[in-house]
C-alpha cells in the first residue's frame, strides 16, 4: 500500500464516528447470515461477471446480483470500494438496506485491517449498540414495592458502576415490584458483572435477574418469571 492510498484510508476512518464495530443499527441477524452464505459461494465463483456489475447495478433484476456485488466491494479494502457500497446503500432499494448495512460494517472493518497490523474484530447483536459498547435489556426484581428512596439509590449506584465499567444507562422503567434497564455495556465487561455489583450494592434486589440482547422482554414473559412459571 502506498503513501497516499494509506492517506485515503486514514481520512475516510476519521470522518466514520466510533472506534469499533459495534452495529449501531438494529440489523437482523438473517441478512449477516446471509452476508456470510454469499461471501462462502463467491469464494469459489469467477469474480468477472460481478465486476462487469459494478457500473450497471442499478439495471440488475434480481438483488442476489446486487448482493454478490456488495460483498465483493466489502473484501476488497479501499476507499473507492466503500463508497461504492455508501452509494448502493443510498438508493432506497428497501429490499438490500439491511443487507448493504452489514456489507458497510464488513468494508470499514477490512479498510482497517488493510491499514493496521492487527486484525480487527466485528461484532453485533440483535439490538446493535454504540461505538465500543453492546446493548442489553436487564431486569431486576424486589420481594417489596420499589418506592422512591430505593429506586433513585438504584439508579445512583447504576451510574457510578457504569462510570467504572465504560458503561452507558439508556432507559430505566420502574414497574413497582421490578425494574427495567437498557444499558450499552462495554464490550470489555460482563454484563452479569454489572448486575451482580447492582444487586450487591442494593440489597432489596433478589440476586436472580433476566438478561437479554435480543429484544427487550415483554411484560408477559417478565411476569411469568416473577411468578416463577417459566420453562
Amino acid at each position: 500500500m502506498n503513501k497516499k492510498e494509506k492517506s485515503e484510508i486514514e481520512n475516510l476512518l476519521k470522518s466514520i464516528p466510533n472506534d469499533f464495530r459495534a452495529m449501531e443499527n438494529k440489523i437482523s441477524t438473517k441478512a449477516i447470515d446471509e452476508y456470510y452464505e454469499i461471501a462462502n459461494e463467491l469464494k469459489g465463483k469467477n469474480k468477472a461477471e460481478i465486476i462487469q456489475n459494478q457500473n450497471k447495478w442499478r439495471e440488475l433484476k434480481f438483488s442476489k446480483e446486487v448482493k454478490e456485488l456488495l460483498v465483493y466491494l466489502s473484501e476488497i479494502g479501499d476507499v473507492k470500494s466503500y463508497r461504492k457500497i455508501e452509494k448502493i446503500m443510498k438508493s432506497g432499494k428497501s429490499e438490500i438496506l439491511d443487507f448493504s448495512y452489514v456489507a458497510l460494517k464488513f468494508a470499514r472493518l477490512n479498510l482497517e485491517n488493510n491499514l493496521f497490523d492487527e486484525p480487527i474484530g466485528f461484532i453485533s447483536t440483535e439490538l446493535g449498540g454504540k461505538g465500543n459498547k453492546l446493548r442489553y435489556y436487564f431486569v431486576v426484581k424486589s420481594k417489596d414495592k420499589i418506592e422512591k428512596e430505593k429506586e433513585s439509590k438504584l439508579i445512583n449506584e447504576l451510574k457510578n458502576i457504569c462510570n467504572q465499567d465504560y458503561s452507558e444507562i439508556e432507559e430505566i422503567e420502574n414497574h413497582g415490584r421490578y425494574i427495567l434497564v437498557k444499558i450499552l455495556v462495554s464490550i470489555d465487561i460482563a454484563i452479569g458483572n454489572i448486575i451482580e455489583k447492582l444487586t450487591n450494592k442494593c440489597v432489596f434486589l433478589d440476586e436472580e435477574y433476566i438478561c437479554d440482547n435480543v429484544e427487550k422482554p415483554t411484560t408477559k414473559f417478565i411476569e411469568k418469571w416473577m411468578s416463577n412459571k417459566l420453562g
